[in-house]
C-alpha cells in the first residue's frame, strides 16, 4: 500500500486569523482542507477558523467538497472535534517510522462510514410502532426489515414455492397509538407528544470549564447505535414494556431499571470486561457499568425511540475534579436533563444521582444544566 500523505515535520502554529472559504479545499484527501497535499496543524487551524465563524453567524456554509475533506468524524458537522482529529492524525504521521505505511485519517482513527441520510420519521410519539415484515412468493423469499432508524433492508434468501404470506412482528420499543399523553404542561405530556426523529447518532459534548478550548462547549465524540444495540433494546422492551405504557412510562421504567439492576464497575477488572461494549450491552446484558454506561444506555434507548438526545462530559466536583457523563434531551428547544446513578447514593443527604427530564436541574456546584442550544446549532450547521 502506498503512503497516502507526505509528512511535514515542521510544526505549524494554530491561529484563527481569518477562516478559509467553504469551497477552498481542492484536495480529495480527507483532512487536507487547504489542498497543500499534507494533513497537519494548518488544516486543524482552518477547521477551527471555519467553526468559529459559523458559530457566530459569519462565513459561508461548507459545500460538499469542503465537507468531504473537513468533516473527519462523519457526523454531518465541521467543528472542534474534527480539528482535534486532524491534530491526532498529524501526531501519528509525524512519529510513525519511515519503514511503516501511513494509512488515511479515518482508517487510523477507526471512524465508521457515513450513515445514509434518513428521510422517514414518525410525526409524534403516538406514531404506529415500526414493524418487520416477511413476504414469501413462489420464486424467492425476501425479508424486508424496517427499523426505527427509517432504514429499509431487503435480503434475498432461498427460493420457496409457498403461496404469498405476510406476517408482522411489532417493534416493542415505541408505545402503541391512542394512549392518554397526560395533562398539558406536565412533563409526561411534553415527552409523550414530542416530535420523534429516528436517528442512530448520539453526540457527546465536552462542557468542562477547563477544556482545550478554554471552556467553549464542543462536540468531542459521536456514538452510534448498531443493529446489535437495537436488538438488545428491543429485546428489553419485549420483556418489560406493556401495551398500556406511554413513551414516558417506558422511559421512566428503563431509567429505574438501570438504577436498581446495574452494578457499579468500581474495579479495573470489572470495568475492563465491559469497556469495549456498547452502553446497552454493558447494562442490559452484563448489568455492569460506570456513569457513562448508566447514562449512555438510557440515551441509547431515547435515541432508538427517536428523541433528540445527546450526552455531556463534565466535572461534578470542585476545582475540576471527578469526571462525569450524563445525558440531556432537547424537546421543543428546551434541554431536559436526565441522570441515572448508582445505588450507593440512595440515602439522604447524598441522593443526587437520579432525576428525570428536569429543565432546571442545578449541578452540584450551582451551574444550571441546559445545553439544548448545542444540538440545535448542530442541526443548523449540519
Amino acid at each position: 500500500m502506498k503512503k497516502l500523505i507526505t509528512v511535514v515535520m515542521t510544526a505549524m502554529c494554530m491561529t484563527f486569523a481569518g477562516a478559509m472559504t467553504a469551497n477552498a479545499a481542492d484536495s480529495a484527501v480527507v483532512g487536507d482542507t487547504n489542498g497543500d497535499g499534507v494533513v497537519d496543524a494548518s488544516d486543524a487551524s482552518d477547521i477551527l477558523s471555519y467553526y468559529a465563524d459559523i458559530s457566530v453567524g459569519m462565513g459561508a456554509i461548507a459545500d460538499e467538497k469542503y465537507m468531504a475533506v473537513s468533516d473527519i468524524n462523519n457526523d454531518g458537522a465541521i467543528d472542534a472535534a474534527d480539528a482535534s482529529n486532524v491534530l491526532e492524525y498529524y501526531t501519528y504521521t509525524s512519529t510513525i517510522p519511515e519503514t511503516e505505511e501511513i494509512v488515511g485519517i479515518r482508517e487510523h482513527l477507526k471512524i465508521p462510514e457515513k450513515k445514509p441520510v434518513v428521510t422517514t420519521k414518525p410525526s409524534s410519539a403516538a406514531t404506529t410502532a415500526a414493524t418487520k415484515k416477511t413476504t414469501q412468493t413462489n420464486t424467492v423469499k425476501t425479508t424486508v426489515s424496517a427499523d426505527l432508524s427509517g432504514a429499509v433492508t431487503t435480503i434475498p434468501t432461498t427460493p420457496d414455492a409457498e403461496s404469498p404470506v405476510t406476517t408482522e412482528i411489532v417493534n416493542c420499543v415505541l408505545a402503541p397509538e391512542g394512549l392518554n399523553p397526560g395533562e398539558k404542561g406536565t412533563i409526561e405530556y411534553i415527552v409523550n407528544t414530542a416530535e420523534l426523529k429516528p436517528h442512530d447518532d448520539i453526540p457527546l459534548y465536552n462542557i468542562k470549564e477547563n477544556n482545550i478550548y478554554g471552556g467553549l462547549h464542543y462536540k468531542s465524540n459521536t456514538y452510534y447505535l448498531t443493529d446489535n444495540t437495537k436488538k438488545i433494546l428491543n429485546d428489553f422492551a419485549k420483556e418489560h414494556f406493556t401495551e398500556d405504557m406511554t413513551n414516558y412510562d417506558r422511559l421512566k421504567y428503563t431509567w429505574n431499571w438501570l438504577h436498581y439492576n446495574v452494578d457499579y464497575a468500581s474495579s479495573w477488572e470489572a470495568y475492563s470486561k465491559i469497556s469495549g461494549l456498547s452502553f446497552s450491552e454493558a447494562c442490559f446484558v452484563y448489568k455492569s457499568g460506570q456513569c457513562i454506561q448508566y447514562n449512555g444506555a438510557f440515551a441509547e434507548m431515547m435515541a432508538y425511540m427517536g428523541y433528540d438526545v445527546y450526552m455531556l462530559e463534565k466535572w461534578n466536583g470542585a476545582n475540576c475534579t471527578n469526571q462525569h457523563f450524563m445525558s440531556e434531551v432537547n424537546i421543543g428547544g428546551v434541554g431536559y436533563n436526565t441522570e441515572v446513578g448508582e445505588r450507593s447514593y440512595d440515602s439522604p443527604p447524598y441522593y443526587y444521582w437520579m432525576w428525570l427530564f428536569d429543565s432546571k436541574r442545578q449541578e452540584f456546584f450551582g451551574e444550571q444544566v441546559n445545553t439544548a442550544e448545542l444540538r440545535i446549532k448542530d442541526e443548523i450547521n449540519g
